[in-house]
């Protein structure tokens, strides 16, 4: 059994898995003991242990790796031929990138001496992996992925957190309340606030030297509705990109109170 790591004082999970093992047909049996290596304290997605008769495990498959922090692709001589395998590692792959701290890819190397460049998938050759032992011995290789774990799970507690702050300032947003909705529009728009705030600046120096045009004596009429013409189209040019920008905001703040940080 794999010794424990502690992850006391963390919130609920909002994943269903830890691990979800990747691997081709002929590695199934290492598949199998290192899921047994894992389990528990970690819970690990093993096609073969995992699906049920008559699922379309296509998509159970797919399911289930969007639902798990850390993918482990288990890479041998025998991936190269493996067509889900190599699904599922463009899968992890795409998750990562869109958010790493969310979604995690760790190669498991097998028979590392016998792998060619060309073998290695595309998107893993610059991912840090693990390596077996000739002896096949999988334990240093458990206690490394649970580690990882641990330090995922930080990442994961954040994220809950966060999906809870997005999902209040939503409702203040549509509660309708004057303060509510600003306090609402101030979480949502913080992931752009440096950008947001510059753009509120403008707009008001634009607008304050719209209304000195039009209130400054001795311009004539010609220059005043020059004055009117070019800076009323920069505020008006400005506060369409202030609208802009909060709309992707909420939309942004949509999918991460419905826990799709990740995509997933």
């Amino acid at each position: 059994m794999a010794e424990d790591v502690p992850t006391t004082g963390l919130p609920e999970p909002g994943h269903n898995w830890d691990f979800f093992l990747a691997h081709a047909g002929p590695d199934l049996n290492v598949a199998r003991r290192l899921k047994r290596g894992l389990e528990p304290p970690a819970k690990a997605f093993l096609d073969d242990d995992n699906l049920t008769p008559g699922d379309a495990f296509d998509l159970a498959l797919a399911e289930a790796q969007q639902a798990s922090l850390i993918s482990v692709v288990i890479i041998s001589p025998n991936t190269q031929a493996a067509y889900y395998q190599r699904e599922e590692i463009a899968a992890a792959i795409q998750m990562a990138r869109e958010d790493p701290h969310t979604h995690r890819v760790v190669p498991i190397f097998l028979d590392a001496t016998q792998l060619s460049s060309r073998q290695m998938p595309y998107g893993l050759r610059l991912r840090h992996g693990l390596k077996v032992p000739a002896t096949g011995d999988l334990g240093e290789t458990s206690q490394r992925l649970l580690k990882t774990l641990a330090e995922m799970k930080k990442f994961e507690a954040k994220k809950v957190v966060e999906v809870e702050k997005q999902k209040t300032a939503i409702q203040r947003i549509e509660g309708g309340a004057k303060s509510d909705v600003l306090a609402g529009l101030t979480e949502v728009t913080k992931f752009v606030r440096p950008l947001w705030m510059t753009l509120l600046i403008l707009f008001v120096l634009m607008t304050v030297l719209l209304v000195v045009s039009l209130l400054l004596p001795g311009l004539g009429r010609d220059e005043r509705m020059l004055a009117v013409t070019v800076l009323g189209g920069f505020c008006a040019a400005l506060l369409a990109c202030l609208l802009g920008l909060t709309a992707l905001s909420l939309k942004h703040a949509q999918r991460i109170a419905e826990g799709n940080i990740n995509g997933g």
